[in-house]
């Protein structure tokens, strides 16, 4: 752990003067620094320092542990919760063969059956104390194969056969280059920008999220605020708490203790697709409650998304990880939900327009009269 607060504290440093350079951002430059930024469960310290800089100077930054952060905005006795999350799905190092190769496993389980099989012949960066060591995950040469062989190594592919190419040629080498075990392992920051305002790329859905937050943040430094708020970044979120049943998300339930909210706004992801029962991209969020019926907080995000002139969608599901912490009566939680176009995929397409829509709700949501 040592290397990794040092990697940590050194950049953080770093983000800090470059931020201060730079002023306040928008919101799509937001985006794309924190999209560059390896953010996998446990491993979120370098988007957390990344947020940090990029906060309007003078805020005063608490923290919930495991990672998690957040700004508190005064106003009236509240508190309202408005909770993104920090962490990504991604793999980590595993081990080092003798010959400089490295294994992969996931901190987290899969949030489905196909994930690990996108690694199979991609680029891979792995972050290390020494800093990101560039790497592919092999791939056999496919029309060499007999078809059985084929089956077993491409069609049946898993992390027991996954192996990272770095250009080492022994474990010693590997080491050397900065590779330690648990290292986190992700797809290059390569953001592509599409057609109609529409960005794609691995883990954006949630980097989107996360820099609406703080392009709300940054939209109301300066401005009188309803209730008080406090907007958090929450890591460790895709860990389950031990128990039975529906398992929270550890993160969450850190948060919900620290700040025992009234009422809280998840800031989530949600699939986006052309088929019955999709939210659809372009949209506006998605609304989600467990319950397709009325409540104060419920009728609050719809007054605010009517006032700012933002369309909003509406899903009733059961409550996510992030929610069920705070799903007990008198408490209220509805999730705000970005839609996400091949969500869990490296290829995940966010319209900027649906992004810009949730941070106008939001806004309008923490303005006086917005949360009643």
């Amino acid at each position: 752990m040592a290397h990794r607060m040092t990697k940590t504290l050194g950049l953080a440093a770093a983000l800090v003067c470059i931020a201060a350079a730079a002023g306040g951002a928008d919101l799509k430059s937001v985006t794309k620094e924190l999209f560059a930024v390896p953010s996998t469960t446990g491993n979120e310290e370098m988007l957390a320092a990344k947020i940090r800089a990029l906060l309007p100077k003078g805020a005063t930054v608490e923290e919930a542990g495991l990672g998690t952060i957040a700004v508190r905005l005064g106003g009236t006795p509240g508190p309202t919760l408005i909770l993104g999350a920090l962490d990504g799905y991604g793999h980590m190092v595993s081990g080092i063969t003798p010959e400089g190769y490295l294994t992969l496993d996931r901190p987290v389980p899969p949030p489905h059956a196909r994930f690990d099989a996108f690694l199979l012949g991609q680029p891979v960066v792995i972050s290390t104390a020494k800093g990101p060591v560039q790497g592919v995950v092999s791939q056999p040469a496919i029309h060499l194969l007999t078809q059985e062989r084929r089956r077993t190594q491409v069609e049946g592919f898993s992390l027991e056969i996954a192996y990272v190419d770095i250009g080492a040629r022994s474990e010693k080498e590997a080491r050397a280059r900065g590779v330690e075990l648990l290292d986190p392992v992700t797809y290059p920051a390569l953001l592509t920008e599409l057609a109609g305002d529409q960005w794609a790329g691995p883990s954006l859905g949630v980097k989107a999220a996360a820099a609406g937050l703080v392009s709300v943040l940054e939209a109301l430094t300066g401005k009188t605020v309803g209730e008080e708020t406090v907007l958090a970044w929450a890591a460790q979120t895709k860990f389950g708490a031990r128990g039975r049943g529906a398992r929270p998300a550890i993160g969450a339930a850190r948060a919900r203790s620290k700040w025992q909210p009234k009422r809280t706004i998840i800031v989530d992801v949600i699939a986006a697709g052309k088929g019955d029962g999709f939210p659809f991209p372009g949209g506006g969020p998605v609304l989600v409650q467990a319950k397709d019926e009325s409540s104060a907080l419920r009728r609050a995000v719809e007054a605010a998304a009517a006032a700012a002139g933002a369309p909003l969608q509406f899903l009733t599901a059961p409550d996510s990880p992030m929610a069920l912490p705070f799903a007990s009566p008198p408490a209220e939680v509805v999730t705000l939900a970005l839609p996400v176009r091949f969500l869990n995929t490296p290829s995940e397409v966010v319209t900027l327009k649906d992004l810009e829509a949730l941070c106008d709700i939001l806004e309008r949501f923490i303005q006086p009269g917005g949360a009643k």
